[in-house]
């Protein structure tokens, strides 16, 4: 499938945009009759992919932006996860580049604890834009593809204030792609740290 045309180069520029729109929302969600709490932060990591089908694509860096939010009542919390990675092999005149985008979609269950941090657990659904170009001097080649598959992770927040979080995050995500005729596992281990706001 190639009915997808955003490009991570976009997706990487409109984070910060997303995050900074994000946070007066959430802070706007103080003054409303329901009592909703939540987290929106910002995400910088790395991703391990399987190197079977990535070879020298095999280790991404990646960023993004991680949101959960409920009513207090809630016993759980909805989450809205957006990660980008990438990787940029270079031979000589020849460049690899390799991608994934990555939306999770789920659940995230933050448990409160008598110290600052409030360890999570979560899990859901993975939309997974991926691709891989190969670029020389006589030619240009480029293939993406679309799927659906899931993850599971976990962490921490630590709150430094009663409105500013850091964090560490770990999650696994699984999703096959094919990208020139060859089947590829698309997600893979990722790990990074956050920060953000907490209302």
């Amino acid at each position: 499938m190639k009915t997808l045309t955003t490009t991570p180069t976009k997706i990487i520029t409109a984070l910060p945009l997303l995050l900074l729109m994000a946070t007066p929302l959430a802070h706007a969600n103080d003054t409303q009759p329901a009592d909703w709490t939540g987290n929106v932060s910002g995400y910088l990591g790395v991703k391990s992919l399987d190197g079977d089908d990535w070879q020298e694509l095999d280790s991404h860096t990646s960023i993004g932006v991680t949101t959960d939010f409920k009513q207090s009542s809630w016993p759980i919390s909805i989450a809205f996860d957006l990660i980008a990675t990438g990787d940029v092999h270079e031979s000589g005149a020849l460049e690899d580049i390799g991608y994934t985008v990555e939306n999770h979609i789920g659940v995230r269950k933050i448990f409160k604890t008598s110290s600052s941090f409030m360890p999570y657990i979560g899990g859901g659904v993975a939309i997974v834009h991926t691709g891989i170009e190969n670029k020389g001097p006589s030619k240009n080649v480029k293939e993406d593809d679309s799927t659906v598959g899931s993850w599971v992770g976990a962490g921490t927040y630590l709150q430094i204030n009663q409105n500013i979080n850091l964090g560490l995050d770990i999650r696994y995500s699984k999703a096959e792609a094919t990208l020139f005729n060859t089947n590829r596992e698309v997600g893979g281990l990722h790990a990074g740290v956050t920060a953000g706001y907490h209302w």
